[in-house]
């Protein structure tokens, strides 16, 4: 055998063996993050390096508070979903283990999960505002520097960052605070790592008249804005992986990016329209009418809207893909503000009489349009502006509320199990959930 033909038989010599040696290796876990779920509180996404035996991950893995819970996908990745209704309370110890669809052994790992949003709050400071957050032991850790006024706050989807703007006597200006924080840590060791601030930077150099923010899962960012030299109002669309683009759109109010990303949801005079963003193609879906987009519900394409009638009243709609939109209320008070689980089987509607702002009342109705919980918040005042939240793992609704004779606001957790309120001794602006990252 010549010396071409022997080198070509050992390199294939050599490749059977490197395949072969490939095949006896164990498999390995390449990814694991949380992810959003629409039919549960919490869900894990797992890549591994090859396909997996997932009756044998259901079988050998375990969480500890022992919480049902389903894995989900063909081979790989595969997905860990929570069950619906129970409550997160602290972190989840989670050991993976299992075999391969060829019988071996994934080295067993043991993790450390907490999926619960952090609060995070406009707090003032001294003469001005900051933003501050939470921490899981109770204590507040500032985030951002002072101003003199903080006018929006908007956490990215994926929790990488926060995008706010301050105002003073010149005017508005743009920021974003990039965080470093993680839902997971290996080991199994209990509690959670702080939430790290990196350097604030100006997203936009003018000063600005106004500015709307939006965000989505994915972390895109949308800002509506406008500056005294412009004269017209300006749509800019940071994508999470991406420069900035402007995007030619004329709405009559506030744009809002669809929590799945693609899409957004824009008020023209018309009625509410759904277009696509750049990189899909152009689509314009209308709904007509008088209506608000309220809220959005986690399973995708579900959304709250807020129709406004002739006689001045106000209904509560649930719209689904394909379908009409479901009234779910009608009445003559103001809607303040709304929040819903899953797909709308569970509504949350925040209303005030029209004649007097300080009678609000916190309702609970089904998809059927039944209320089946009422809470009259007397003694409290509601922050204008600032929205109900809600918080699938611990199952439970932030509001910003003014005790009346009390000069702030606080946070007021509200546990949807029977509408309870849990004021916390914190002097606020806006109090919102911080999106796990």
């Amino acid at each position: 055998m010549n010396k071409p033909a022997l080198l070509l038989a050992a390199g294939a010599l050599l490749a059977l063996v490197q395949q072969q040696l490939l095949l006896q290796r164990p498999p390995r876990l390449l990814e694991l993050h949380s992810s959003t779920a629409s039919s549960g509180p919490a869900a894990l996404s797992l890549r591994f390096s090859r396909p997996m035996d997932r009756a044998s991950l259901a079988e050998r893995s375990q969480l500890q508070p022992a919480l049902p819970h389903q894995w989900l996908g063909a081979n790989n990745p595969l997905r860990l979903l929570l069950g619906a209704n129970q409550p997160i309370t602290g972190a989840i110890q989670l050991l993976i283990s299992g075999v391969d669809q060829r019988g071996l052994a994934l080295r067993p790992q043991r993790w450390s999960w907490d999926p619960r949003p952090r609060l995070l709050a406009v707090v003032p400071k001294g003469s001005g505002e900051q933003l501050q957050l939470l921490q899981r032991d109770g204590s507040w850790q500032p985030l951002s520097p002072e101003f003199e006024r903080i006018t929006a706050v908007t956490p990215l989807g994926d929790g990488s960052a926060i995008a706010l703007a301050s105002r003073d006597d010149q005017g508005e200006r743009l920021w974003l605070l990039p965080l470093e924080q993680s839902t997971l840590q290996r080991g199994g060791q209990p509690g959670s790592r702080a939430v790290k601030a990196g350097p604030l930077r100006a997203l936009l150099p003018e000063r600005l008249i106004f500015t709307h923010l939006s965000s989505n899962q994915r972390g895109d960012l949308l800002v509506q804005w406008s500056a005294q030299a412009l004269g017209r109002s300006i749509t800019s669309f940071w994508p999470r992986q991406g420069n900035r683009q402007q995007l030619e759109l004329e709405a009559s109010g506030p744009m809002q990016l669809l929590p799945d990303g693609g899409a957004l949801v824009m008020p023209e005079l018309e009625g509410l329209s759904l277009r696509n963003l750049p990189g899909r193609p152009e689509r314009r879906q209308l709904l007509p009418g008088s209506r608000d987009l309220s809220s959005f519900c986690p399973v995708s394409g579900r959304a709250l809207l807020v129709r406004h009638w002739p006689d001045f009243r106000r209904s509560l709609e649930l719209v689904e893909p394909g379908q009409p939109p479901r009234q779910l209320w009608l009445g003559g008070d103001a809607v303040l503000s709304t929040a819903c689980d899953r797909g709308g089987e569970r509504v949350w509607l925040l209303v005030s009489h029209w004649r007097d702002a300080q009678r609000s009342r916190l309702l609970e109705i089904t998809r059927l349009g039944q209320i089946v919980r009422a809470r009259d918040l007397t003694g409290w005042e509601v922050e204008p502006g600032v929205p109900m939240a809600y918080d699938p793992t611990r199952q439970q609704l932030l509001l910003t509320l003014r005790q009346q004779g009390r000069p702030d606001a606080q946070p007021v957790l509200i546990a949807v199990r029977d509408l309870t309120l849990q004021p916390l001794a914190k002097a606020v602006r806006q109090a919102l959930w911080l999106p796990p990252g």
